[in-house]
């Protein structure tokens, strides 16, 4: 192979790597829905913490904000716990099922823009079932951030988890 064939197969390869990273894929339904949830379920938190800031590269149209928990005064970590990236990830589900509604769920309307309030309704993607799978998760992601901890420190955590879980439980919608 001649020296400009060698650089012509260099480049085209490396531009092809490089498209890869940038990999944008295009909204559906059944798509997106089936996105959240492997992020949500089948994503272990660890990977999920990692890979949000590329996933978000990738999957733009998603709702990636977070409030961090929000709780008044304990926020989401304290000497005995840290709760941040479960909650993220909590956050992330609530969002973006509520998106998906908003987006797929509109009255006569199918074009995947987000619909005007009096046109959407929850209840195909977020609804009591996944609010609590979710929730549920949540739980399962805090506790094992507190397997990690002293055990003297680890007894605390899971104290602070069960009360997080019962706060989204009893304050979150629908």
């Amino acid at each position: 192979m001649g020296v400009a064939q060698t650089a012509l197969v260099a480049v085209s390869s490396f531009l092809a790597a490089i498209s890869s990273l940038f990999t944008v894929a295009v909204p559906s339904p059944e798509g997106d829905l089936a996105y959240v949830e492997s992020v949500l379920f089948s994503t272990s938190l660890r990977d999920f913490d990692q890979s949000r800031i590329k996933w978000r590269r990738q999957q733009p149209w998603l709702d990636w904000t977070t409030d961090s928990c929000s709780v008044p005064i304990i926020g989401n970590e304290g000497r005995s716990f840290n709760f941040a990236s479960a909650c993220r990830r909590h956050d992330f589900g609530y969002r973006n099922l509520k998106l998906l509604d908003r987006r797929y769920n509109c009255a006569g309307h199918t074009s995947g823009s987000i619909c005007s309030t009096d046109t959407w309704s929850y209840g195909h993607y977020w609804n009591a079932e996944q609010r609590s799978r979710i929730d549920e998760q949540f739980q399962r992601d805090m506790f094992s951030s507190c397997i990690t901890r002293a055990r003297t420190r680890r007894v605390r955590c899971e104290a602070w988890a069960i009360t997080f879980f019962q706060s989204v439980r009893t304050i979150g919608g629908p």
